[in-house]
């Protein structure tokens, strides 16, 4: 890393005392400062980092760097003052990029699976790499600066994903980061309120494609319809990758309770502790990444039986009763769909299928139909009882009559769930946008047992 003095210099901002020094680490959340670390304070919408310049330093931080516009801001401290805290930790970061000349750095963008693929690939490539994964979602303007600054020199190769919710993002990410491997996981109807089409949606993650150098491979995931005109003007090596259409197809053999897929040029045999044949394609891209940088396919197959779900993402686990299927990270009307099929997947001729009906955020105006979509479709496939746990959900299922339905007060969906799961192999799916807190019942599930 840069020592004090040049970070200050790369940021432009006025050191107000040079105690000479190279942090260790970069960071914003002064809970997780370290000794040796340099704290960036930030501005959130929930809370101000400058307010927690004494805890960064009492954990030990070596300097901090601070917008020249907060109030009662110590002095006699190692700060670095800037008129803007983002932009200039946006600008080490792309210093820090400069450094790192002649990495492989790989970005994924992509309305679903950006988080899958990305940690299924860094753990396929671990098997031959040195890998530097980013940590968490770090894939906006303050996280993926972050995530670049904490790859280091040694590292072959970094894995990191791009987020958006409004358009420019994409593009703005992809200059910073300036990969030289990208992969687009799919589009569909997520951060509707800031994109307000399934079109522009697609543009926006296909500025990826746009900031790659000329010689860059791009793998594009070919089941996606809105990116196929894009495809056929590229200039890149693209390489589409899919189930139904792609110049690389997969096969599902399995999807339930364990997802295998193959695929005969190159030959692989993917067998993975994921569930759900949605998942196929971000399997597909993971493995076709791996084999283009030099992994053989018996690597490849190995790496990716060791790599573990996630937690709260489609994660099946034991209950008395039989099946929690923990779905509560997120969820748009695409993540929901492909949940509600695995659910009807699972269990036997007597499981009794529970959905907790969460609600989809940023969906703009077009929320109300998506959320009637979601709960027509869990009605049509059989599901025997959704619960809503949200107000759009509720409202959804306000305007249906169906036995099946049991509306509850969200304090007391734990009750109502202990009365409809008995066991021995019963199933329920828990799956809402990430604010609703649906872990929390999960939680509640998981301890009466």
């Amino acid at each position: 890393m840069f020592s004090v003095r040049e970070i200050a210099a790369i940021v432009r901002g006025d050191l107000t005392l040079d105690v000479g020094g190279e942090p260790r680490h970069i960071v914003h959340d002064s809970r997780r400062t370290d000794r040796g670390d340099l704290f960036v304070a930030l501005r959130g919408a929930r809370a101000n980092g400058h307010a927690f310049l004494a805890e960064a330093f009492e954990r030990g931080a070596c300097a901090a760097l601070v917008s020249e516009h907060a109030s009662d801001t110590p002095t006699a401290l190692p700060l670095i003052v800037v008129p803007d805290t983002p932009v200039a930790l946006q600008r080490l970061a792309g210093a820090w990029r400069d450094r790192l000349d002649g990495k492989t750095i790989v970005a994924i963008t992509g309305s679903n699976g950006k988080t899958t693929t990305r940690s299924l690939l860094a753990h396929i490539l671990r098997g031959r790499f040195d890998v530097h994964e980013a940590p968490e979602n770090y894939n906006t303007e303050i996280g993926l600066p972050l995530a670049l600054l904490g790859m280091a020199e040694s590292s072959e190769i970094g894995v990191f994903e791009l987020g958006t919710e409004k358009p420019g993002e994409i593009a703005a990410l992809t200059s910073i980061l300036r990969p030289t491997i990208g992969i687009l996981t799919g589009v569909g109807p997520s951060h509707l309120g800031g994109f307000g089409s399934i079109d522009a949606i697609a543009r926006e993650k296909w500025d990826l494609a746009r900031g790659l150098p000329l010689e860059s491979l791009l793998l594009v995931n070919g089941d996606a319809g809105p990116f196929r005109p894009f495809v056929a003007n590229e200039k890149l090596d693209a390489v589409t990758v899919g189930l139904a259409a792609g110049q690389v197809r997969g096969r599902v053999v399995e999807a339930i309770p364990m997802l295998l897929v193959e695929v005969d040029d190159p030959p692989l045999r993917l067998e993975t502790q994921l569930v759900g044949e949605h998942n196929a394609t971000n399997v597909l891209l993971a493995a076709l990444c791996a084999h283009r940088l030099g992994l053989a396919s018996s690597a490849i197959e190995a790496r990716m039986r060791t790599f573990e779900a996630f937690p709260h993402r489609l994660k099946p686990l034991p209950a008395p009763f039989g099946v929690i299927l923990d779905d509560v990270y997120n969820a748009n009307p695409a993540s929901m769909k492909a949940a509600l099929h695995v659910l009807t997947g699972y269990g036997g001729p007597s499981s009794r299928r529970v959905f907790v009906f969460g609600d989809m955020l940023d969906l703009g105006e077009t929320s109300d139909r998506h959320h009637r979509e979601i709960l027509k479709l869990a009605l049509e496939l059989g599901i025997d009882s959704v619960l809503p746990a949200g107000p759009r959900a509720a409202d959804a299922c306000l305007g249906i009559k169906s036995a099946r339905i049991a509306l509850a007060e969200p304090e007391g969906c734990l009750a109502q769930l202990r009365t409809l799961l008995t066991g021995p192999s019963d199933v329920v799916l828990i799956k809402g946008s990430r604010a609703l807190r649906l872990e929390e019942l999960v939680d509640g599930l998981l301890a009466l047992s």
